[in-house]
């Protein structure tokens, strides 16, 4: 089995990653399709166990995909001829042999460096008196009855606005994610939020009037419940203010926003339906730069991007998977810049980014998923010649 490694053309190092990208990437859903391709190889005596097939079949594209692809724009063909490799020696005994175990204890220098966990579910709640509540310790069921109002925390960990009878005051909510959070709720119309990491949004524990109108900071995404006004007059729209700077109005329709502080503009992406985007007359806007026509009507598959100086401009066609990769547990970095890659893996890592020497100019390509432990997403973008150190909570860039 070891002579099949050593003729093809593979370099030495070409057979250390595969066995180093066997033992980081392993998925159960693979369990099945390994059991098809060595059921002849159990018939000459050899079986495979569970851990065997966690380390034996990595997610290499669509039968064996790996967890991430962002890397030197070579690395898809080393992919593709390591699938072709392990369909040789699938259920060689050298392979197993060669993998270091999972359980294994290590001591002294070979103990790993300190690695970060990825982001997940976490979020604090602020009630309408001011009580906090640690959303990812609460336990499930009801958290609070504000007015007609029950906040309920159910069993898939999202919140839940219910409410019944008649709304007599405003109160409101607010749920804030830290850096390295998200979560997802549904409020009291019905319409779903997912909030991404570093995000917040303000809120009524029920809604009241002829509108529907919640502030946010950070990303959100939007799936907004259509509402009929009292008397069938219509319907009640859903205004979002974004960190002050615009509003969203939509009937209902699917969306997402973009605005962190540090990104150029704030990019609102339709997905479905139709919203009104329009700037607000802020501080940071002078009446000369505010125009009362400077509004964007969007259309599915459209962005609007509204820069530092209150103007709004259209693009028609956005890169609608990279918007939505982090609701859907990727990151997409399609032609991302170093600086676009750090600000999400500092936001969802919880990491503070340090470069020793000016940024390196990179490009890259692809997209891996959002639940890898740090260490193994640098390991990816190395292979673009960018290299790192993680010190506690920096991400140091090496020269």
């Amino acid at each position: 089995m070891q002579h099949i490694l050593e003729t093809t053309d593979w370099s030495a190092n070409d057979r250390q990653w595969l066995f180093e990208y066997l033992e980081q990437n392993d998925s159960s859903v693979l369990r099945q399709v390994m059991q098809q391709e060595f059921a002849a190889k159990t018939s000459n005596g050899y079986e495979l166990d569970d851990e065997s097939a966690k380390h034996l079949l990595a997610l290499i594209h669509e039968k064996i995909k790996p967890a991430g692809r962002v890397t030197a724009m070579n690395l898809w063909k080393r992919v593709t001829a390591a699938a072709a490799v392990i369909i040789i020696i699938a259920g060689a005994f050298f392979l197993f042999n060669q993998l270091p175990k999972k359980d294994q204890q290590l001591t002294g220098d070979q103990q790993p460096a300190a690695d970060i966990t990825p982001g997940g579910n976490k979020a604090v709640l602020t009630l309408s008196d001011n009580t906090v509540v640690i959303l990812d310790n609460a336990q499930n069921g009801t958290l609070s009855q504000q007015g007609n109002t029950k906040v309920l925390k159910v069993d898939d960990g999202q919140l839940v606005y219910n409410i019944s009878g008649e709304t007599k005051e405003l109160l409101y909510n607010t749920i804030s994610t830290p850096r390295g959070g998200q979560y997802q709720m549904t409020l009291s119309d019905g319409s779903k939020v997912w909030l991404n990491a570093a995000s917040s949004i303000k809120f009524p524990v029920a809604f009241s009037g002829n509108e529907r109108k919640v502030e946010i900071t950070g990303e959100a995404y939007f799936e907004v419940a259509p509402l009929s006004l009292k008397g069938g007059q219509g319907k009640a729209p859903f205004i979002v203010n974004v960190a002050g700077k615009q509003e969203v109005e939509v009937l209902g329709t699917h969306f997402n926003i973009n605005s962190y502080p540090d990104e150029a503009s704030i990019n609102t992406t339709l997905l479905e339906g139709k919203v009104k985007v329009t700037p607000v007359l802020n501080s940071q806007l002078t009446p000369d730069s505010y125009r009362d026509d400077n509004s964007q009507l969007l259309f599915p598959g459209q962005q609007s991007q509204l820069n530092t100086n209150g103007q709004i401009s259209l693009n028609k066609n956005p890169n609608v998977e990279q918007v939505m990769a982090w609701k859907n547990g990727i990151f997409n970095f399609d032609n991302a810049d170093l600086n676009m890659v750090l600000r999400q893996l500092s936001r969802w890592y919880d990491v503070d980014i340090v470069f020793e020497g000016p940024v390196p100019q990179r490009i890259f390509e692809g997209e891996m998923q959002r639940d890898l432990k740090l260490s193994q997403v640098l390991r990816i973008l190395e292979k673009n010649n960018v290299h790192f150190r993680i010190e506690g909570k920096k991400l140091i860039v090496l020269k």
